[in-house]
Parts: C-alpha cells; structure tokens; sequence
C-alpha cells in the first residue's frame, strides 16, 4: 500500500479535482441537481444548465471550489484503509480486490454521462455488510463495488442524499450493481453504508439527463422554481374541495378545542375550591385520586427577552385507581 500511496501524491499533483469535463460529460456529483432540480446545498439545475453552456464560471456557490476539493482529497487515502479495514471483519483479506487511486473515469456515452469513482473494490465471493442504523439488515455483494469516500464536515457521518444520487451516476457509468458509501466524519468515525442499484430511480434520472441535454443544446432554460413567498390561488386547483373541507375542519376543531381548553379551566377551579373547602391538599373518592401542589417558577434574568418574575401557581392532578375500576 506504501508504494500506491506514494503514486497517488504524484497523481494528485496533477489531478486535484475531478476527472470529467463539466461541459462535455454530466459528472456524478452534478447527479443530485439534475434528479431533484436542486441540490442539497442549494444549486439549482439551471445555474447547473448556464454553466455548462459557458454563460457562468461558477454553478451557484463555491460547493466545488479548489479548496474544498483538495480537503476531500487528502482525506481519501486513510478513508481506504479505515474502509478495507471495516470489511475484513466480514470477510478475509484475499477475497478483496481494491483499486486505488482510480486514474481514469468511466463514462456513458449513450447520454454523455462520467464518473470519477474514487475507489474499486472486487469482491470474489459473496460480502454480507450490515445497514448502519438496523440490527440485522444486510446487502449482500459481489463482484465490482464502486467506493464512494466522504469526508463529512458534521459529526454525524450521516449518508446525505446527494452521495446516495451519486453512487447511483456511477453505478451507470460502470454497469455495477452495488456501491459503498465511506462517510468519515470530523471526529474521525467511519460510517459505511452499502448501497444497492436503484433500477426505478435510474430510469427517472435518465430521463431527467436526457432533458438536460436538450435543454443545453437548444438553450431551453428550466422553469424557474416557485418561491417560497409565492401566495397560491388554491380555489383553481382545489376542484373537489378536498383542501377547503379540511380547512373548515379544522377550523371547527379549533373552535371546540378553544371552548375545551375554557370549560376544563373551570372545572380545575372548581375542584381546587371544593379541596380548600374541605381543607386538604389530597385524597381520594371513588375511582379517583386528587392532589393539588404548589409549582414555583424561578425568576429568570434578562438576556434577549425581558427579565421574567418569579411566581406560583397550583397545579392539580388526576389519576384513574385502576383497581376501583374493576
């Protein structure tokens, strides 16, 4: 490993960032703008779109500026060893074929799609890796796995869904059916989740992809998103009344919730009342068992909002004896 480690610093130096061409070939970390219009980060597919086309330099902040490339780089080759050492718990050493660093992207020319796979692996005979988050939940793998490495700047390591469109392009591109996705986080904890190939959504991001094209090559702009300020008129498009018969609902539920609220404040009062009568604090009768304490509410000093006076009020509690129930 000393000596791919030694290579991939003179690699490096000459291919800092990807190895596709953003306006010849669609690359997997574009995948998630172009399935969902936009990407988690806050790209849309038509900043994506004018890119491409050569109108902007950047596509809507610096997600993939130089910099960020670089640290998600230096972090790939100890993301292979904690990965290889992961799954030699599930599987001995000999049954792992792993390429890395990956020199050459794989592409589908049929709609001008590329990846640059950031690892390989081979698994000879069948792997059985646990899905992070369940007990006994495996994906069960074999041959060619795409490795996708991930160094999170959250210390969660979670598997955000852009990594999960990700391996999905690459999983194209090559013609695999079983991807990993290495999360390491900034407290240094590695998280693998195996992935599986998504036939269903393929075919919609497919479709999606072939729609970029087109859009690129005839200058087509996507339609721009509404907003979230944007006031809707629902009556043109609540045609059976579905939206305003739940609204009245609603609005009826509301009001009995209100008047609720009210008549049990009152009934409270009242039995606080009958206690004092009595001259207790406690007791029981019937099925019930009633009690009204003294809460203190500490003063609170003031910060963003005005200083908050101490006070007491009473509060009362009633529980159903189960056993005079029955």
């Amino acid at each position: 490993m000393t000596s791919k480690f030694s290579n991939y610093l003179e690699w490096f130096e000459d291919h800092p960032g990807k190895m596709t061409d953003t306006y010849t070939h669609l690359g997997s970390s574009h995948a998630d703008i172009v399935a969902y219009g936009k990407h988690d980060f806050g790209q849309t597919v038509e900043q994506l779109r004018q890119f491409t086309c050569g109108k902007t330099t950047t596509i809507g902040s610096e997600m993939f500026n130089k910099d960020a490339l670089i640290r998600g780089k230096l972090f790939e080759p100890p993301n292979v060893y904690m990965t290889l050492n992961y799954l030699y718990k599930f599987t001995d050493a000999e049954n792992i074929k792993s390429t890395y660093p990956v020199t050459e992207p794989d592409v589908f020319d049929a709609l001008n799609m590329a990846s640059s796979v950031d690892h390989k692996l081979y698994f000879h005979k069948p792997v059985h890796i646990p899905v992070p988050g369940t007990k006994d939940e495996f994906v069960t793998m074999q041959g060619e796995i795409v490795n996708e490495l991930k160094s999170s700047m959250t210390g969660s390591g979670e598997c955000m869904r852009n990594y999960v469109s990700q391996v999905q392009h690459q999983l194209v591109c090559t013609n695999g059916e079983f991807a990993l996705i290495s999360v390491l986080s900034k407290t240094g904890q590695l998280t693998v989740y195996p992935i599986e190939r998504d036939n269903e959504w393929i075919a919609d991001y497919l479709a999606q992809v072939s729609d970029y094209w087109r859009r690129v090559e005839e200058d087509d702009p996507y339609p721009e998103a509404i907003e979230n300020d944007y006031v809707a008129d629902l009556n043109s498009l609540d045609t059976s009344n579905q939206l305003l018969t739940l609204m009245e609902k609603r609005q009826e539920f509301d009001a009995l919730k209100k008047q609720f609220d009210v008549d049990k404040k009152a009934i409270d009062e009242g039995i606080k009342d009958v206690l004092k009568k009595f001259g207790v604090n406690k007791g029981f009768i019937g099925p019930f068992k009633v009690s009204v304490t003294t809460v203190e509410i500490k003063p609170k000093p003031e910060r963003v909002v005005p200083a908050t006076p101490g006070s007491t009020y009473e509060k009362l509690t009633v529980n159903i004896n189960k056993e005079d129930l029955q």
